[in-house]
């Protein structure tokens, strides 16, 4: 593998937001994923059903660390979801209880944009996420949380990819065998 770069990068326009609108989380298996090119999926074949979380603008977030370490010449992307869900209630700790059993948990971050469109990424493509930490709190006063703040976290040998959809329609063509709920 040749390690020289083949292009550079031009800043763009202040066109962009943070955060993220929701996450797709399989139950389930994938057997395959396609690149259409390196880091952008076109395909992902499998059997069950990603199951949409929606979260509530500007509470969750997602991360990816570079972590090198030189001296083992070794480089691995630590990816990490923190998501915040509204309200305590018995189907949400229901939930909660199945993911925090599961050890590969496959994921797909829904990003926010300024222009209405979605950006997809798969994450734990490999390995799988695990939901490593949570926290369910009532608050104290009127006007604090009263809720679930859960982190996922994976480590990967290589960056998340991008998916291939601008929408929840285009992402539900891409599937095969996995249907979105």
């Amino acid at each position: 593998m040749a390690c020289d770069i083949t292009s550079g990068f031009s800043l763009g326009c202040r066109d962009n937001t943070g955060g993220i609108k929701s996450v797709y989380i399989l139950s389930g298996s994938v057997t395959s994923v396609t690149d259409a090119s390196e880091g952008l999926i076109d395909a992902i074949t499998g059997s069950g059903t990603f199951y949409n979380f929606e979260l509530f603008r500007q509470t969750s977030d997602y991360t990816e660390e570079v972590a090198v370490v030189p001296e083992n010449g070794t480089v691995v992307y630590n990816q990490t979801a923190n998501l915040s869900f509204f309200k305590l209630q018995t189907s949400l700790r229901n939930q909660i209880k199945v993911l925090a059993q599961n050890p590969t948990i496959r994921m797909i971050v829904e990003t926010n944009n300024a222009d209405n469109t979605s950006k997809y990424v798969y994450v734990g493509e490999e390995y799988g996420m695990q939901l490593l930490t949570g926290t369910g709190a009532t608050g104290t006063s009127f006007s604090d949380k009263n809720g679930y703040t859960l982190a996922f976290t994976g480590v990967e040998p290589n960056p998340a990819s991008f998916v291939s959809a601008s929408n929840a329609t285009e992402l539900a063509a891409l599937m095969s065998g996995i249907t979105l709920a």
